[in-house]
Formats: structure tokens, C-alpha cells, sequence
């Protein structure tokens, strides 16, 4: 076994024994280590839970209201990507979950099978990467928003069922923890240009309001 599979496998035993809030972070950690191997190996930028301003003059997330009826949040001044990995081809904006479900369906408005939950975390990333753009733009070549590449990671063992639209597929990826790696791996590709890693760096310093872990830019 690998030093990278036992220290997956030690945040995995933390997060199958905790609860509530815990759960999720030891998944986070898990996902966290796979990228930082990934960094090690290849360079760019990683964060763990970089929080960055939101930009006023766009929507905030989508959830289902009271009645089932889909409703945009109220956007607050802040939001948090729990991991963003930045490479010298992709920028990903990565949604780490885990629920307690034994089987859960993603469609395009919504998910099921978790336990009171109002929230898409494809939803979700689709807010962080919308709003990630904006302080980065300038720095993607053409300002092409094609470089960011939204993954979504459910961590539990858990049969997932995927009903969303080729559309959404396309735009938002899926993984779970096993193919995680395989699904970044397959998605670091090269676009026209390489990316301007120091101007991302220094636009996402600018737009900084805290992180947990930072990796510096590394060649």
C-alpha cells in the first residue's frame, strides 16, 4: 500500500466514525491528499477551503424551497470552494460530499436520496465556479471560461445514479473517491494556451478572504 492510500484510508476511517459537520471534513482532507499528489507531481496552486468574495451583480445558488419549487439563495459576500486545484492546463473547483445514503439521484434540478437536503451540490459548484470567473477572467486565455472545470466528489459508498442532461454532464463533472484521481487526470488537458499561473495566483490572493491550507504556486 502507498503512502498516499494510507493516509486516504486513515482520513476515510475518521469520517466513517464521525458525524455531522466531521463527517464532511475528513472527507475533504481525503480529497485533499489525492490533489496534493497530484501538486507534487505536476505543480500549479491548491487550496483547502479557500473562501473568496462573491461578485454582487451575479445570482447566488440554486435550492428548492418550501414547496419544491426551485428559488435562488440570497447571495452573501463570501463563499468557500472546499478544494481548488489550479494546474498549469485547468482551473477545478471541487465540491466534496458525504451523506449518509444508501442510493442518490442527481438530476439537473435537484438531488435525492439525502437526508433534508435543499441543496445540489452540483448546484452548488456551479455557484463557486460562476462567481470564480469573475476574479480570474482576465487572467484565462480570451477570458474563456472553458479552463474551469467544476468536479463534484461524493466520498460515502453510496450507489449513484446519474439522470442530469448530457448538457449539465458536460459542464459539471461527477466522481466518487475511487475514480477521482482517474477523473482529473482525464480532464488535465491541455487547452490552446497554457495558463498564467503567477497572474492566477496573484488574482486569487486578491480575492482572498481566508483558506484552512494553501499550497504555494510551484512549477
Amino acid at each position: 500500500m502507498s503512502s498516499l492510500d494510507r493516509a486516504i484510508n486513515v482520513c476515510l476511517q475518521k469520517m466513517h466514525s464521525a458525524s455531522g459537520t466531521d463527517k464532511g471534513v475528513y472527507g475533504e482532507q481525503a480529497v485533499f491528499k489525492i490533489c496534493e499528489s497530484l501538486y507534487q507531481q505536476g505543480g500549479g496552486i491548491l487550496y483547502h477551503s479557500y473562501s473568496f468574495k462573491t461578485d454582487k451583480d451575479k445570482a447566488g445558488n440554486i435550492k428548492v424551497g418550501p414547496q419544491g419549487n426551485l428559488m435562488l439563495e440570497t447571495l452573501s459576500s463570501t463563499t468557500e470552494i472546499d478544494i481548488l486545484y489550479v494546474t498549469r492546463y485547468r482551473v477545478f473547483p471541487i465540491e466534496v460530499k458525504a451523506y449518509k445514503a444508501k442510493e442518490i439521484t442527481l438530476t439537473d434540478d435537484r438531488i435525492s436520496g439525502c437526508f433534508m437536503t435543499n441543496k445540489s451540490p452540483i448546484h452548488q459548484n456551479e455557484m463557486h465556479a460562476r462567481h470564480l470567473y469573475t476574479r480570474i477572467f482576465r487572467c484565462l486565455p480570451g477570458g474563456c471560461s472553458d479552463y474551469i472545470l467544476p468536479v463534484v466528489v461524493f466520498v460515502d459508498e453510496c450507489k449513484l445514479i446519474d439522470k442530469r442532461s448530457d448538457w449539465q454532464r458536460s459542464y459539471i463533472y461527477k466522481a466518487t473517491l475511487h475514480n477521482f484521481k482517474d477523473v482529473i487526470t482525464a480532464l488535465n488537458v491541455p487547452g490552446e494556451k497554457a495558463l498564467d499561473l503567477i497572474n492566477i495566483d496573484k488574482c486569487l490572493t486578491e480575492a482572498l478572504v481566508k483558506y484552512s491550507v494553501r499550497l504555494p504556486l510551484k512549477f
